[in-house]
């Protein structure tokens, strides 16, 4: 909650995407690997992880993306993957600078926030498809871990504004968050950190924000507003696929 005039510091999003595990085991994974060896000719013994902060850098195991060809192939490639797989997303974002304003709330860390957010929309998609699933999120440290853990462990308990307990208990089983790190080289992890930042500036562009999307996330906003947002029985995405506060 800091430097909040900042326009880079003043927004945060959240984004889950949902995916079912033999979807992700029989699609997923191969094409990703398939993407590693053939654009990025990666070596068995040292698998890859895709990142978005280093493919945009071409840092590290992605050094040869500085090519304009290779880099023309792999985001191709990327884009094809997103626009085949099945998935649907959901983003939360929230102006930390308005939410100072909201004295009444009793949450108001931002990530526990949007964090709630997610699970009361996922749990009504289980809902709508008659399904359970659970949560994987990308661990970012003990400490910051064991918050949102027992954060969750509130959403189950006392359930959540728009999701009461049993249906966040029926539809989410496990009481615990299934944390993954970027060294567990998990497929839909990679995915969704793919999209996080796209999907992030096309709700800001949706608000009629000054940003300004470059030819790949325009791409990505493309396929994530076409296909990939979740929405209602009649095409609704907003309040679905994602809600912004305010």
């Amino acid at each position: 909650m800091k430097r909040l005039n900042d326009d880079n510091f003043r927004y945060l999003s959240l984004t889950g995407m949902i995916m079912k595990v033999n979807h992700a085991r029989d699609y997923l994974v191969p094409a990703f690997d398939r993407i590693k060896a053939d654009v990025l000719n990666q070596d068995p013994d040292a698998p890859i992880c895709f990142h978005r902060v280093d493919i945009r850098n071409c840092r590290g195991p992605f050094e040869s993306l500085s090519n304009a060809n290779t880099r023309e192939e792999f985001d191709r490639r990327i884009l094809q993957v997103m626009s085949d797989a099945d998935f649907r997303v959901i983003t939360a974002l929230i102006d930390k600078q308005w939410m100072t304003t909201q004295t009444h709330w009793e949450q108001t860390h931002p990530y526990h926030f949007l964090m709630e957010i997610i699970v009361e929309k996922y749990a009504h998609f289980l809902r709508r498809m008659n399904s359970v699933g659970d949560i994987m999120p990308e661990a970012r440290g003990n400490d910051q871990d064991g918050a949102l853990q027992r954060e969750f462990y509130r959403y189950r308990l006392m359930g959540t504004r728009f999701a009461d307990h049993s249906l966040t208990r029926t539809r989410i089983p496990s009481s615990n968050l299934k944390f993954r790190t970027k060294k567990n080289n998990i497929a839909g992890l990679q995915l969704c950190d793919l999209i996080a930042h796209p999907s992030h500036f096309t709700i800001r562009q949706n608000l009629r924000h000054p940003v300004h999307l470059g030819q790949f996330c325009e791409k990505v906003s493309e396929i994530l507003i076409r296909q990939k947002y979740d929405r209602s029985y009649y095409g609704d995405v907003r309040g679905y696929g994602f809600k912004h506060l305010p």
